[in-house]
């Protein structure tokens, strides 16, 4: 897997993603193509692997600070410190 400016991934590379607020920073946590990952939830690794809801193309990222989309409200789903994101223009290495 490569980022969009042709540099390869790796386990453990810190990266900005877009949040409504500008980007945060979280480190890449597991590939899609090989399923390789660094010591996470394994409860969440199984789920990945078994439900296959890693999409093609796409890696699992970990918050690096304060979870920029936690909230408190009681009306939605409590979210995670993993997320699902593509590898795309948008993910970008943390240099």
């Amino acid at each position: 897997m490569k980022y969009h400016d042709g540099h390869p991934i790796s386990l453990g590379d810190t990266v900005r993603v877009p949040v409504p607020r500008g980007t945060a920073r979280a480190r890449i946590v597991m590939l899609e193509d090989t399923y390789a990952h660094l010591e996470i939830d394994k409860d969440f690794v199984a789920w990945v692997e078994r439900d296959c809801v890693l999409e093609k193309g796409s890696v699992v990222i970990e918050w690096l600070g304060a979870n920029p989309f936690a909230h408190n409200d009681v009306r939605y789903a409590p979210v995670g410190n993993y997320m699902f994101s593509p590898v795309d223009e948008h993910l970008e290495r943390d240099i």
